[in-house]
């Protein structure tokens, strides 16, 4: 540090100081897990996707697929409205997992 050192009476307030802050364990875990960077704003949205196993997302693509293949043949509104909204979701899950996954790994 530049600058004079801090005298006794100093070190042994700043110390005091120290040890109150400690003693209060959510501020001692909070300032502890503290990361630099901007935080995201659907943080805890997004730690949730990236557990959205694989399964579940290829299960959606082939529902969405096949609602595709049978609106494609049945020209009914209503199974083009679920392939949709089957679709919406896959994509949102999908991507929310990518954002997750560069997110791991720009940590």
């Amino acid at each position: 540090m530049d600058g004079p050192e801090l005298s006794r009476r100093e070190q042994r307030i700043l110390a005091e100081i120290e040890e109150t802050l400690r003693a209060d364990g959510r501020l001692d875990r909070a300032l502890r897990t503290m990361r630099r960077g901007p935080r995201w704003v659907l943080g805890g949205v997004l730690r949730g996707a990236v557990r959205v196993p694989s399964a579940v997302l290829a299960l959606l693509v082939a529902l969405s697929t096949g609602l595709l293949l049978v609106s494609a043949d049945v020209h009914s509104p209503g199974v083009l409205a679920g392939f949709g909204v089957v679709w919406a979701l896959t994509s949102l899950l999908a991507g929310l997992r990518l954002l997750g996954r560069h997110r791991g790994l720009r940590r």
